[in-house]
């Protein structure tokens, strides 16, 4: 997803479930929160650290793999296209340690994928494209980023199991829970009764539609329960503004907050820890043992509950005037509206192979 995008569907996020934030872990570095995003955040006090290797669970021998796959699953707006560098640094890791084949799902023409469009039929091209793939392979890897996480999710509820070669799943910032922002979204439109106006113009001009089915099913999403026998991680970053706590509760999954400079929800794709942590679970198919202070954990799971929640409160003010805006705008045509339309870009869709 383009940054641009992501701040401005932050911004316009309405809470719909109960504020709970999930088991986060830290990482190493000083977390420092745009000024777009929040308040400046204080990075946890003292020094990360590793224990002792005596205090380490032990590892296992390292196991002998033939050739595996590893599935990518990007986010909302994004594409299959050459020209995509989403996973690009992901990629060149997997290409270093080798012994793996990466395959981007939505590249195939046979196993579609609709960034835009509704969640369930990608998902069900997912969960074939892997069950075509998966028996050249000795195990099937999957990282998503984004909204990729919700469609290999929904993967899952379609009968994707251990049994069809899944090893490992690993998701990158993933709404689990759904999105409070696309709630926002819908909840405009269904008190505009479907009328666009200046939010959905705004929006446009940030290359983002609002009103995409994949918004409104990235509404609706739930938890998955942990598919049996597969390794499951999931990874976030501290300054995740548009990925909440509420938003990445996964219930009964493993979990690690990370802790990058700069915003964090598309930074995540060029973090070296989420980098090694992913390889690392891909290897050893298991979740590396955690090798920080407990301390430090909490500190920075703390910022991160607070930024959430200064969020929340920026979110509820934009979303009632969103509300108001739709409202006025059924009407009463608003003299700007046409001005905007007239005058600024539309979000533009890059189809994929």
């Amino acid at each position: 997803m383009r940054r641009g995008v992501l701040v401005v569907l932050v911004a316009v996020a309405l809470p719909f479930l109960p504020a709970r934030a999930f088991v986060a872990s830290a990482d190493e570095g000083s977390p420092v929160a745009p000024a777009s995003v929040g308040p400046q955040l204080r990075p946890p006090s003292g020094v990360l650290r590793h224990v002792e290797a005596d205090r380490l669970a032990v590892s296992p021998e390292p196991r002998v793999h033939g050739k595996e796959l590893v599935v990518l699953v990007g986010g909302y707006q994004s594409c299959a296209c050459p020209d995509d560098g989403t996973f690009d640094v992901l990629r060149a890791r997997l290409a270093s340690d080798g012994g793996y084949d990466v395959v981007r799902f939505g590249a195939d023409p046979r196993f579609p994928y609709d960034t835009f469009g509704a969640i369930a039929p990608s998902a069900k091209n997912l969960r074939d494209e892997i069950r075509a793939l998966a028996p050249d392979y000795d195990g099937v890897h999957i990282v998503t980023h984004s909204m990729g996480g919700v469609v290999a999710d929904q993967a899952f509820a379609q009968g994707l199991t251990h049994e069809d070669g899944v090893v490992s799943y690993v998701s990158w910032a993933a709404p689990h829970s759904g999105s409070d922002a696309a709630r926002a979204l819908l909840a405009a439109r269904l008190v505009a009764g479907g009328v666009d106006g200046p939010l959905r113009e705004g929006l446009l001009w940030l290359r983002m539609e609002s009103d995409s089915a994949a918004v409104i099913d990235l509404a609706l999403a739930a938890p998955v329960p942990p598919p049996a026998g597969v390794v499951r991680l999931d990874l976030r970053e501290l300054t995740d503004a548009l990925v909440t706590p509420r938003d990445a509760r996964d219930p009964g999954v493993p979990s690690r907050l990370l802790t990058k400079l700069d915003e964090g929800h598309g930074g995540i794709l060029n973090d070296s820890r989420a980098i090694d942590l992913t390889v690392r679970t891909i290897a050893d198919r298991r979740v590396p043992p955690e090798d920080r202070r407990r301390e430090l954990i909490e500190a920075a799971e703390k910022q991160s509950d607070d930024l959430g929640g200064y969020v929340l409160g920026v979110v509820c003010v934009l979303a009632f005037v969103a509300c108001a805006t739709a409202l006025i705008s059924r009407n009463a045509s608003l003299p700007f509206t046409d001005t905007l339309a007239r005058f600024l870009p539309r979000a533009s869709r890059r189809p994929c192979p």
